[in-house]
């Protein structure tokens, strides 16, 4: 699936187009694999006629976007993979393509208690995200209170279980009730719906006594708010800013940033993909608290590969729960 054109306005599945591709043949060391699952984020929309990062390159028109994905080995030319085997690689928005040994991780001995979509989700990229950002930057501790925006989304749900697994309390936020009442059976101490208000007045009923630690993936009014809230000392963790994306130069930063100053406030971003030595740490506590019934995947399938770009278009558009995830099996 390729960019069809930039587009004019909100993103929408217009915006993409379906395209026969030729298959290469195998050289030594590929695999030919299967797309199983595909799991959507919305920070791509920013690379769509933007300039190459760390996660990837800007998109043009005629592109292949490329998310992280479960895959199926087909065919292999590799002594690391045999037909059958399942791992998970940044994958081509296509439904099958080549690819070399090294750019999969394998999943081992598959559970069959585990859905696919869990290794997209609390066991793959959006949870090492959140643990990376909750764990190293954050600096968790059982006695913070933790606000996290966009709790309900792919990262966020993640970072709301994460938090509450090493006994923090945690508040988040969502864009509707139905989300709210998720974060609820997720174990949040409190959690608002951001519509229903100044976002300010907002954190402050849930959070009377201030917070200790912000995970923010929406920018905007949210940080502004928590940066009114966090105690002396406080810190932020900068993952995403999904309110901002696709605003181009009408895009804002927080206008009470000199707070900082005063309250001695740290406030930090990071890339994920700069961090894969704490990998091991994750993947050992992520098991751990999954077979403890601490954590689960959250997630909102939308079946069948042709849909993508309408699953995307309705990520963007606050459509999902959880991750949005492409169920290319259906």
């Amino acid at each position: 699936m390729q960019l069809a054109s930039y587009p004019d306005g909100a993103i929408a599945a217009r915006d993409f187009r379906i395209a026969t591709a030729y298959v290469p043949e195998l050289g030594e060391g590929q695999v030919l694999v299967r797309l199983r699952r595909l799991g959507l984020n919305a920070g791509l929309a920013n690379r769509i006629g933007g300039p190459d990062t760390a996660y990837g390159p800007g998109i043009r028109p005629g592109d292949v976007p490329a998310s992280d994905g479960v895959v199926e080995v087909v065919e292999s030319r590799s002594e690391a993979f045999g037909p059958g085997d399942l791992a998970v690689r940044k994958s081509p928005w296509r439904s099958i393509d080549v690819a070399d040994a090294g750019e999969l991780r394998a999943i081992p001995e598959p559970d069959p208690d585990v859905p696919l979509e869990a290794h997209l989700t609390v066991l793959g990229h959006v949870g090492f995200t959140a643990y990376t950002g909750m764990m190293r930057f954050g600096a968790v501790r059982t006695t913070d209170t933790v606000f996290v925006s966009g709790a309900a989304g792919g990262v966020g749900s993640c970072a709301v279980q994460f938090a509450k697994a090493v006994g923090a309390t945690v508040i988040g936020s969502a864009g509707s009730p139905k989300k709210v009442r998720l974060l609820g059976e997720l174990g949040a101490d409190a959690a608002f719906n951001h519509h229903e208000g100044p976002a300010l007045e907002l954190l402050r009923a849930a959070a009377p006594e201030g917070i200790d630690l912000f995970y923010d993936n929406v920018g905007g009014e949210q940080l502004e708010a928590a940066l009114e809230e966090l105690h002396f000392g406080g810190r932020v963790v900068i993952c995403g800013a999904a309110s901002q994306y696709g605003k181009g130069t009408d895009s804002r930063g927080p206008a009470n940033y000199t707070r900082m100053i005063h309250r001695q406030l740290v406030m930090r971003g990071f890339d994920v993909t700069h961090n894969e030595d704490l990998r091991p740490d994750f993947e050992a506590d992520a098991s751990n608290w999954l077979r403890a019934g601490k954590i689960r995947s959250i997630h909102t399938a939308i079946d069948g590969f042709d849909r993508t770009a309408e699953a995307f278009a309705s990520l963007l558009c606050g459509g999902n729960i959880g991750r949005m995830i492409v169920d290319c099996d259906g």
